[in-house]
């Protein structure tokens, strides 16, 4: 296997002959040529993920690399027709790997690993438009394991913390898309020590983590009063779905159970062992009483939030950190003002800047303050060049679902075009689609355009990841 990128990690390889079958190198070599370089926000990180992804693979050979054929193979086969069937025997063979592992030492970071496989496979290829998406369900077991092995003692290591920033961003926005609480706290992967250094993923934007779970913790406890009584969760069911069962240890010994559903993620924090030179970054502050005071208290602090980029650091070097630090931040405050001010059900007009007729001056206003949220995030989306912006799916989404007339439609459409073109995941094609055939035709209806309660209306369709 030829992989002159890894070359420079100074990697010696203890990977015994024979572990890899042959068949499967071509694919491996395609996963390290390809998925790094594609899924992060900067070159600069690929050396650092790979020499994680070795790491894992020296312990355990047969089931990292089997994942690490499956990602590279759904690569390979993409989108053609009838290769849906094939990448599927191969999530296949990594949900029988996640259920015939041993307890051990490192158990928790290799199911971790599988398990973030089954999701990179799902950005790739298997969460095609029109296909289930089951990212929210292997989240969910995520979140029974990480209750499994906190309730033991288990300790969150260094590697286990880097494989769970990767899981918590995407359980962010699938929790933002659920009005619910994220399946992975801050608490269990968020340190002092990961804020002071850009992320793979995350940027600078790690200290954002926290109150934007907070904003998922307010949705949920609003949830009710967003979505109609006739939306109510047959989503729910099938997004809690969970087959943790498959993925626990085989020792009976450290078996946990699945009937019950995950622990809170207060409980889970309180049992979280950490280094005793590490402190954790975010305690879950008490719940109010009053929504509109936890709503009041969020928007000042996320108003006041800034990412910790030292200003000697030059421009061009922190340009993509800022600009997704910046896109994240309007991104968030258009999400709490929607949460306050649902959207109203109007017929469009091509004049952007007049309301529809059936508006009242309150909803006009409500709409007006959010189309300019929307504009914020697009004005920071579409400054930068554009393989720097090609994390900003959420943003780009949440400003996606204002625009009325068709110079913002068109501009925003641009964007998620430069996304698509630079990431290469079948979310941005999925979630423009969820916005055009659902939002904007909804909105030009007169009916109702809230993508909150279209995205439970449709699960599953929703996911800008």
């Amino acid at each position: 296997m030829s992989l002159p990128a890894l070359d420079k990690l100074g990697f010696l390889s203890l990977i015994p002959p024979g572990a890899v079958p042959a068949s499967d190198e071509i694919n491996i070599e395609l996963y390290f040529n390809r998925h790094p370089s594609e899924l992060l926000i900067g070159q600069e990180f690929v050396s650092e993920m790979n020499a994680n992804a070795l790491l894992i693979l020296q312990r355990d050979p047969v089931r990292v690399a089997d994942t690490l054929s499956a990602i590279g193979y759904a690569y390979q086969v993409g989108d053609r027709a009838g290769s849906l069937l094939p990448v599927l025997n191969r999530r296949a063979r990594i949900l029988a790997n996640l259920r015939s592992m041993k307890a051990s030492s490192f158990y928790f970071e290799e199911a971790l690993f599988l398990l973030l496989g089954l999701c990179a496979m799902e950005l790739v290829t298997l969460a095609q438009p029109g296909h289930h998406a089951t990212i929210p369900t292997v989240l969910g077991n995520v979140s029974s394991l990480i209750s499994h092995h906190t309730s033991i003692g288990g300790e969150i290591s260094f590697v286990s913390r880097y494989l769970l920033r990767a899981l918590a961003r995407q359980d962010l926005v699938v929790s933002l898309v659920h009005l619910r609480r994220p399946r992975v706290p801050t608490c269990i992967w968020l340190e002092t020590n990961d804020c002071a250094k850009a992320d793979r993923l995350l940027g600078y934007t790690a200290t954002l983590m926290p109150l934007l779970e907070e904003l998922c913790i307010l949705a949920e406890d609003m949830r009710e009063q967003i979505l109609q009584p006739s939306h109510s969760s047959a989503t729910d069911q099938a997004v809690h779905e969970n087959t943790a069962a498959s993925i626990s240890p085989s020792s009976q010994d450290t078996s946990y159970a699945t009937a019950t559903s995950p622990r809170s993620s207060d409980s889970v924090c309180s049992d979280v062992k950490r280094p005793s030179a590490i402190t954790p970054f975010f305690n879950p502050s008490p719940e109010s009483t009053s929504i509109q005071l936890r709503a009041a208290s969020l928007y000042q602090r996320l108003t006041a939030w800034s990412p910790p980029i030292t200003d000697n650091t030059p421009f061009l070097t922190t340009r993509k950190f800022r600009v997704q630090a910046a896109s994240y931040r309007s991104a968030a405050l258009l999400y709490l003002h929607r949460l306050q001010h649902p959207p109203s059900s109007s017929i469009r007009n091509d004049d952007a800047s007049q309301p529809a007729a059936s508006e009242t001056g309150t909803e006009a206003e409500a709409d007006a303050a959010a189309l300019h949220g929307a504009h914020d995030v697009l004005l920071y989306a579409s400054g930068a060049p554009a393989a720097e912006t090609k994390l900003l799916l959420w943003p780009v989404f949440l400003a996606a679902c204002e625009m009325r007339g068709e110079e913002d439609r068109r501009a925003v459409g641009e964007v998620l075009a430069s996304i698509a073109a630079h990431r290469r995941t079948v979310t941005v094609e999925r979630t423009r689609r969820f916005v055009e055939e659902r939002v904007w035709r909804a909105r030009d209806a007169g009916e109702d355009w809230n993508w909150m309660v279209l995205a439970q209306k449709w699960p599953g369709e929703c996911l800008p990841i």
